[in-house]
């Protein structure tokens, strides 16, 4: 059966470059980054799958300080408790946060200003809901469409608003926004296209692209990030061909991000990336390859097509 036009356009988003990881390799090991000091990073739901993979790496890069945040304290003890045997010398704040309250982000903000007196170069916003992954929206839930929405976009606006200020105040040269995305936000078919999942994180991700559009020039890095297929709490619900696929490592979207946030001399991969849709699973030396024909062609981004 041939594919649609929009199956092989996220077909070849998810295979831009020829090499395609599963886990961490030596161009981006997170022990060999070198971090400014000091590097304060805020991981909004740093527990789980992908928010244990980005804590870990943050630590084994070195970050003076690690704010994790999560609705439940009790759900981001064991993780902080892994970090702190990773790297003792790190600050570790955990504080209860739903992204959804703009209220709780807003105390967040609070608590960085006391715990790191305002001092903030990272932060990665994890947000994540997803109901049942039905591919009909006469039969989704429209409890579900609201909840993804209030998780998936408007938790990582409440994430701008309130931290943004904080990066730009601190103005280092690792400035960072990173929310983690999803391939699905660029289907729009296929048995993985339920609308309240994939239309809820394609908004988050051109969200983004205006924060780049409003930002970059203060010297903000931000981007949307696949974290690859991971095994979590969402696929508990997936259907079992799919779980057979979710084969990667948790500590790989954590490597790659830890290289996104890293100033350089050149600066050359914040330059190129900078507002873009990434993955994590693409190599990043490959990558580089396509900077030049990246800017060129003004690639991973969402448009329209009027020619």
């Amino acid at each position: 059966m041939s594919l649609t036009k929009s199956q092989q356009n996220a077909q070849k988003c998810r295979d831009f470059v020829p090499t395609i990881h599963t886990a961490p390799y030596k161009t981006i090991e997170p022990s060999l980054a070198s971090l400014p000091f000091p590097f304060v990073v805020c991981i909004i739901g740093g527990r789980g799958a992908a928010g244990g993979g980005l804590a870990r790496a943050y630590a084994k890069a070195g970050a003076s300080g690690i704010i994790l945040a999560a609705r439940t304290r009790i759900a981001l003890e064991e993780t902080s408790n892994e970090i702190r045997s990773i790297n003792p010398k790190s600050k570790v704040i955990i504080a209860e946060c739903d992204i959804t309250s703009e209220d709780q982000v807003q105390s967040l903000a609070e608590t960085i200003k006391v715990e790191f007196h305002a001092h903030l170069d990272v932060v990665i916003v994890n947000p994540g809901y997803s109901g049942a992954m039905i591919p009909d929206v006469v039969q989704e839930s429209s409890s579900d469409y609201q909840n993804a929405f209030n998780v998936n976009t408007i938790g990582v606006f409440h994430a701008a608003h309130y931290l943004l200020p904080l990066l730009v105040a601190t103005n280092s040269a690792a400035m960072s926004f990173i929310a983690i995305s999803s391939m699905s936000a660029p289907s729009v078919s296929g048995p993985l296209a339920h609308a309240h999942y994939c239309v809820s994180k394609a908004a988050q991700v051109r969200l983004v692209e205006m924060i780049y559009e409003q930002y970059s020039s203060k010297g903000l890095f931000c981007a949307s990030v696949h974290p690859g297929g991971l095994r979590s709490e969402f696929s508990k619900t997936a259907p079992e061909w799919l779980a057979k696929l979710l084969v990667d490592s948790p500590d790989l979207v954590g490597a790659f991000c830890v290289w996104l946030s890293i100033p350089s001399e050149s600066n050359k991969h914040r330059q190129s990336l900078n507002g873009r849709f990434l993955s994590c699973k693409w190599d990043v030396s490959e990558l580089a390859a396509k900077f030049e024909e990246i800017i060129e062609k003004d690639l991973l981004r969402f448009r329209i097509a009027v020619d």
